[in-house]
């Protein structure tokens, strides 16, 4: 246990005033810190529709489990998203014909010609400007990361204890445990902290190129990660990796690993897993999730040892995400595909659930000038694109690669929580922003 500060509230630098609260909490502590508030971003226009000749199957009548790929169909509008501020376009239908499984990723260029879509299409989603505001800072020291910083969690204090920003390197493979100074989030000093916690595969050894971060329950000391290959092999390796964060030393052992390759679509060894976000068994029964395995509202009895929710991963190749309950008992290393769904993006590179909300966004890098995809289920009991945001003005497009949000019970007066981005290129020097969105539902 350790002591510190915590909570922060968003407010305009020139108004705000630092309160300091004593917490305690696993791992990290936190001394807090003024926020600046940040904002809109411009939006593309409307272009024509691309081609969408659909993409990875789920199972299914006619699908497989390797991800074959869907044939056409007259689904909804085709097109691609558009560059921030150039020609937009609508996104493709959601289905492909052969199979359950979804259809394809998102067609050409949204100023080329009508294409095909996959069949079942759900209508277009245009590409808004980014809900908060357009000015994002800089929340990390310069230099303070080189290259390759992946994903980002934040975790909220309890009503004691600290919030930590928790930090991914995919190469080497780390994991940062990061404080808030006042300032900036630096490494937490304390317990082998210092330079970050170096991450091994569950034999001790090898170099998991560690793409994506999520938590499950709070409560929990068990971290996850997504990895597309082991970076000493070049072999495809598309792993979900459990971490118990409280181990002592400089390096964490994964206690478990995951090696779902075999149930996805097969993969250029850097052009795997990049995304993960846990969403718990009680909102998705609420929500009443369908299970397409089960071909049934999902009942999280089915599946064993499962940590109490489903396991959402973003495959880079296709823009595709895809459910897994994970078999966390001594049997290690066994899973179930729940579900499969696009992303709506060509790429996905990072996944959050926000708690508070219900949403799953899916981020896409620079390769499609930063946008984010928000998800929520729809009447179906499927994850459905809902919202298309650009990124704020102010944010450059770079290899933004994690996202992370925090809770609402930080919500300023504004009525706004913070939106985090790590960007994996270091642009001048920085790799962690900060910007906003509203509390409540979205725009």
């Amino acid at each position: 246990m350790h002591s510190g500060h915590t909570r922060r509230l968003i407010a305009r630098l020139s108004l705000v005033a630092i309160a300091f609260v004593v917490a305690t909490q696993f791992g990290c502590s936190d001394d807090a810190g003024p926020y600046g508030m940040v904002g809109l971003g411009g939006i593309g226009g409307g272009g024509s529709g691309g081609s969408d000749t659909g993409g990875a199957d789920g199972p299914g009548t006619g699908g497989s489990d390797a991800g074959t790929t869907g044939s056409s169909g007259a689904g909804g509008p085709g097109g691609s998203i558009g560059a921030s501020g150039g020609n937009g376009g609508s996104i493709g239908g959601a289905g492909g014909a052969s199979g359950s499984g979804p259809g394809g990723s998102i067609g050409g260029a949204g100023t080329g010609a009508a294409g095909t879509t996959g069949t079942g299409g759900t209508g277009a989603v245009t590409a808004q400007p980014w809900p908060g505001s357009a000015d994002v800072v800089a929340v990390d020291s310069m230099y303070q990361f080189t290259k390759n910083l992946s994903d980002l969690v934040y975790e909220p204090p309890a009503s004691d204890a600290s919030d930590v920003l928790w930090g991914l390197m995919n190469s080497p493979p780390t994991l940062f445990c990061l404080l808030w100074n006042g300032t900036t989030w630096s490494g937490m000093t304390d317990d082998g902290w210092t330079f970050g916690k170096a991450l091994q595969y569950p034999s001790g050894g090898g170099s998991p190129d560690a793409e994506g971060l999520t938590r499950t329950d709070w409560s929990s000391t068990a971290i996850y990660v997504a990895s597309e290959r082991d970076n000493n092999g070049g072999v495809s390796r598309m792993s979900v990796l459990r971490y118990d964060f409280t181990d002592a030393g400089i390096a964490l052992t994964a206690t478990n690993e995951w090696d779902l390759t075999p149930d996805l679509p097969v993969s250029d060894p850097n052009i795997g897993l990049e995304g993960i976000a846990w969403i718990p068994d009680d909102f998705l029964v609420a929500h009443k999730f369908f299970d397409e395995t089960a071909n049934a509202v999902y009942d999280p009895s089915r599946y064993a040892n499962h940590a109490g929710g489903l396991f959402f991963v973003g495959h880079e190749g296709n823009g595709m995400i895809y459910a897994y309950a994970l078999d966390h008992s001594a049997s290690a290393g066994t899973f179930q595909r729940v579900a499969t769904m696009r992303s709506g993006h060509t790429n996905v590179m990072s996944l959050d659930f926000d708690r508070d909300q219900g949403n799953l966004w899916a981020h896409c890098d620079g390769s499609c000038a930063n946008q984010d995809a928000v998800l929520r289920i729809g009447a179906g009991g499927r994850f459905e694109l809902t919202r298309l945001y650009n990124r704020p003005a102010s944010l450059a497009n770079s290899n933004y690669e994690g996202i992370t949000i925090a809770p609402e019970s930080e919500c300023d007066a504004m009525g706004m929580k913070s939106f985090f981005w790590s960007d994996d290129a270091d642009l001048d020097g920085h790799a962690i922003y900060r910007g906003s969105i509203p509390c409540g539902p979205l725009p």
